[in-house]
């Protein structure tokens, strides 16, 4: 399935939470990578619905005495310029983003890597089954 979608703007809120340990080492052992810290945020046509699709879901912890929730996870592979680069959906479980709007990790800054704007296209490929 290939999902495609515009560039918006975030909260700036990727940018603190990949740069937590727990979260950092959490993406880590999941995607064999670690992630830029900062998500690509897309804007797609459709809500996205992450329970239709098989992701991986991190565990609750606490850090400096707060308490941060899991997030689902589900490999990727970013179709940018005739280029691939892995990397994961996110869906936090406690999000400030409609559910049409999605957002990517990678290990690389996509933005900068790509010069991408807000109201540019990217595609994301998800492989494997959706879940019946």
């Amino acid at each position: 399935m290939i999902l495609e979608g515009k560039v918006v703007s975030g909260f700036g809120e990727g940018k603190y939470f990949l740069s937590i340990p727990q979260y950092k080492e959490s993406f880590k052992k999941i995607l064999n990578f670690e992630p830029y810290e900062g998500t690509l945020n897309l804007k797609i046509d459709n809500e996205f619905e992450i329970n239709k699709f098989k992701y991986i879901e991190t565990e609750d912890f606490e850090y400096n005495g707060k308490k941060f929730f899991g997030v689902k996870i589900l490999p990727v592979t970013i179709l940018i310029n005739n280029e691939k680069i892995y990397g994961a959906i996110v869906c936090p479980k406690k999000t400030h983003h409609s559910k049409d709007i999605i957002e990517i990790v990678a290990p690389i800054n996509l933005r900068k890597k790509f010069n991408l704007k807000d109201g540019d296209s990217v595609k994301i490929l998800i492989k494997g089954d959706e879940d019946e």
